[in-house]
């Protein structure tokens, strides 16, 4: 019996500190009189919970803590007067505005979605343009045709292309870590003079002449081909094509938006709206 009160009396300091022992469900408190309604607590763990997380007795406790957290720093900053602050009051008016502008976008898409049908539609029209076949190159980039031709005859004799890719080429500072790797992508993404050089070659093959780009001049090796894995599947590219047409009619619609407004050049000391 003596355990079991002991155990009884860790569990109630514990449960106070929040810091291990079960509680039976969420209940309303004060911190220095102010409320943290049962409504709060609830709600960041139906938010946690939606990200995945497990409902737990820790996780309320977390959530609890959180609160509390939250109102104690709220409540310094009201002895402190900081709303009255220039700088946070600048900083206040600057999230409203961010906030009211989110408002009105989301607003706008729940009324405007995007239908099924669109997205298939743009599916059809990506999967077309992608092709059946995805390539896996390398490249080495340079600005001028002398040294591509240079380099092309160093890599037909020593046969190390990533090595020279790594050392020579001009490209991102990724590409280069990677010896001018570009995985798996269409030949269709591609310059079409770049795409050229290697459409006749096999796997292992180095482009016989250096291809000229907007980019520079580039010595080409093909590295693979496979039949095209990118869209062969509509479930898996949905979700991104459907953010990708919201994001344009979104655009679409602050761009009407402009065309609409009133823009007037305000002269020096003329009064206008903030």
């Amino acid at each position: 019996m003596m355990f079991k009160k002991s155990a009884m009396g860790l569990c109630a300091i514990a449960a106070g500190l929040a810091i291990g022992c079960a509680q039976a469900a969420t209940t309303s408190f004060t911190v220095n009189g102010e409320l943290v309604s049962k409504a709060q607590q609830e709600s960041l763990i139906a938010a946690s919970t939606a990200r995945g997380q497990t409902r737990t007795p820790q996780l309320e406790n977390q959530v609890r803590m959180l609160l509390v957290r939250d109102k104690l720093l709220l409540q310094e900053a009201k002895k402190q007067k900081l709303a009255k602050r220039d700088d946070v009051q600048r900083m206040i008016d600057n999230a409203t505005k961010n906030i009211l502008m989110s408002t009105v976008i989301n607003d706008w898409v729940a009324k405007n979605p995007v239908s099924d049908a669109d997205v298939k539609a743009l599916f059809d029209q990506e999967k077309k343009r992608w092709g059946n076949t995805e390539v896996s190159v390398r490249h080495i980039l340079v600005k001028d045709e002398k040294t591509a031709r240079e380099l092309l005859k160093s890599v037909q004799k020593s046969g190390d292309f990533d090595k020279l890719a790594r050392e020579k080429s001009i490209d991102t500072p990724q590409n280069r870590e990677m010896g001018g790797l570009i995985e798996w992508n269409s030949p269709n993404m591609f310059d079409k003079d770049f795409a050229e050089s290697f459409k006749n070659l096999k796997p292992g093959q180095i482009a016989k002449n250096p291809v000229h780009t907007h980019l520079g001049w580039h010595v080409v090796k093909l590295e693979g081909k496979r039949p095209a894995q990118r869209f062969a599947n509509y479930e898996a590219e949905a979700p991104l094509l459907r953010q990708l047409l919201t994001q344009q009619r979104v655009q679409t619609y602050v761009d009407n938006l402009i065309k609409s407004a009133k823009i007037e050049e305000v002269k020096e000391g003329q009064n206008a709206k903030k």
